[in-house]
């Protein structure tokens, strides 16, 4: 099937929807061939190193439309007509319909160009029958008669210029390239109800009354699992709301930050998830030596998983092949370094977790932990008894199948002295060895005020079993603030501490920080600082005590 122009905005959200369809099973075989060969309008290089990686291949590109014909004939049941131009606000409430419809959303101003004509059942013209909707009322309307034929919860920014609270209307949208088609397929192979509204996450808006609504009246499992990313309220140049946990009274929900994420409905399709143990390196055996400053230096961001297949797998190999240098001038190069991996990958993609651990064990010096803050991005603390007992049993799964006993954990300021006197120590009872959590504060440029000024860690929990470590991150490297000190002041402080400190450092890259701020700052440590893993500093605080 082809049409007389470059792929459209709209022809490319019909590719997706097909695409999702043809993944809802797992469809290792022929087809597959084809479908890899379709995220040629979305590809880049690193696509194509990672087809070659994960399946052995890279497939020949394909033209999309050639496909699309072999998709609506082989997975559709029909197609329903919207109005892009006019209804592009309401495109997260059309793919969500056409998902649980099984069918394909066709622009009705691209319909007469389809070449052959389409031989599909048109099952709904929205552009009709939802013409008088907004994003609103078609919300509404999905959640009234759909929510239960969805299993989770997604959310497309369709590129609002949110400004502020005082709109009483919702601000136009600005842009064709402001709706991201990346991770459609997904969405609908998963059947996710899909939905953005700006002022869902701000209390007294009526999106927020229907948003407390849609995430408490279904039927999914708990903690909600929200995909893509909520990025509609700035503030302290973060996102107050990306979390989700704090987006509605219930606290019911955490992120898996998948925004941009391209082929997910393909890397995901297979069946064959991981329920063993991972093989991490063995944690290093290490004794307290009060001259020694201990430090494990952990990289951030694992949580978004299109960061570890961009950004980490750039920085991976980067890694890899400083480790098997055999030149001099890398001196301590291959130190103990910790990676955060998000542990959906152990369903979401487990060729590509098997990837990074084989990696780590071919160097022999790299380690994996959770990410912030555990099985998803959330503030655990925040959540109601129930559903944070199910969080807390879903972490210690993950620490079992990554084979770790530590995690990254963010908390909003004003939450640390529930999650310290109550959350935390949970884990005693659920864990036979020590377990540790390395924090860090939302906003992160407050101070945890539990933590006292020279108080590094904290051991809680029945047996002392559970080690708290003080925020400790590294951001960028201009030398402005706090968390952005010169690879070289960086290392002054880790120089500087008193012998016997353990300390981390978490390293994010939103600040400017590199993973060759690590390699620079290891060439200023002195000889009395060791490094060491995640895993190895928590059995040096239990050696320590508190």
């Amino acid at each position: 099937m082809y049409l007389t122009s470059l792929p459209s905005i709209p022809s490319q959200i019909a590719l997706q929807t097909c695409i999702g369809l043809s993944h809802r099973e797992d469809t290792d075989n022929d087809i597959d061939d084809i479908n890899a060969g379709t995220y040629s309008i979305y590809s880049s290089v690193i696509d194509q190193v990672w087809l070659s990686e994960l399946e052995g291949f890279v497939p020949e590109i394909s033209d999309p439309y050639d496909y699309l014909e072999t998709c609506f004939s082989s997975f559709a049941e029909g197609y329903i007509l919207y109005d892009y131009e006019k209804q592009k606000a309401l495109v997260p409430s059309i793919i969500t319909y056409a998902s649980v419809h099984n069918s394909i959303p066709i622009d009705i101003n691209e319909v007469s160009s389809l070449n052959p004509p389409l031989t599909l059942n048109l099952l709904s013209d929205l552009s009709h029958e939802w013409r008088f909707m907004t994003p609103f009322t078609a919300t509404e309307h999905m959640f009234t008669n759909y929510i239960n034929q969805t299993t989770s919860l997604a959310k497309l920014n369709p590129g609002y210029d949110f400004d502020g609270f005082t709109h009483d209307l919702l601000p136009p949208l600005s842009s064709d390239l402001d709706i991201d088609v990346n991770l459609i397929d997904f969405i609908v192979k998963e059947k996710l109800f899909l939905m953005y509204l700006v002022r869902n996450c701000v209390p007294d808006t009526r999106e927020h009354k229907l948003f407390s609504r849609i995430v408490t009246e279904n039927t999914w499992m708990k903690p909600v699992k929200v995909y893509g990313y909520e990025d509609s309220i700035p503030l302290f140049g973060g996102d107050v709301f990306e979390a989700e946990t704090n987006c509605v009274a219930q606290h019911n929900l955490g992120q898996i930050a998948t925004k941009g994420v391209n082929n997910l409905s393909y890397f995901s399709r297979k069946t064959k998830q991981i329920t063993e143990p991972l093989e991490q390196n063995p944690t290093e055996e290490v004794s307290f030596d009060s001259t020694t400053t201990y430090v494990a230096l952990i990289v951030g961001d694992g949580d978004n998983i299109n960061m570890l297949k961009k950004r980490n797998f750039i920085w991976w190999g980067a890694r890899q092949a400083r480790c098997r240098s055999d030149d001099s001038s890398y001196g301590r190069m291959c130190f103990p370094l910790t990676w955060t991996i998000s542990p959906q990958l152990l369903t979401l993609i487990p060729d590509m977790i098997r990837y990074f651990f084989d990696g780590a064990l071919n160097t022999g010096r790299d380690y994996f932990v959770l990410p912030p803050s555990g099985d998803l991005y959330s503030y655990p603390s925040m959540m109601p008894s129930e559903v944070q007992d199910n969080y807390i049993d879903n972490v210690v799964e993950d620490f079992r199948l990554l084979s770790t006993r530590s995690s990254v954990h963010w908390e909003w300021f004003f939450s640390w002295r529930d999650a310290i006197t109550t959350y935390f120590p949970k884990y005693s009872a659920k864990t036979d060895s020590p377990t540790g959590f390395f924090l860090t504060n939302v906003p992160f440029d407050v101070p945890i005020m539990q933590f006292k000024l020279h108080e590094d860690f904290k051991i809680v929990g029945e047996n002392e079993g559970v080690v708290l470590f003080k925020p400790n991150e590294w951001r960028g490297v201009s030398g402005t603030s706090e968390q952005s000190p010169s690879a070289k002041d960086m290392a002054r402080r880790i120089n500087l501490a008193p012998k016997g400190t353990l300390r981390h450092i978490y390293l994010t890259s939103d600040g400017g920080a590199s993973i060759d701020s690590l390699y620079s700052m290891v060439d200023y440590l002195e000889d009395h600082v060791k490094i060491v893993s995640a895993d190895a500093l928590i059995d040096l605080a239990i050696q320590k005590g508190a």
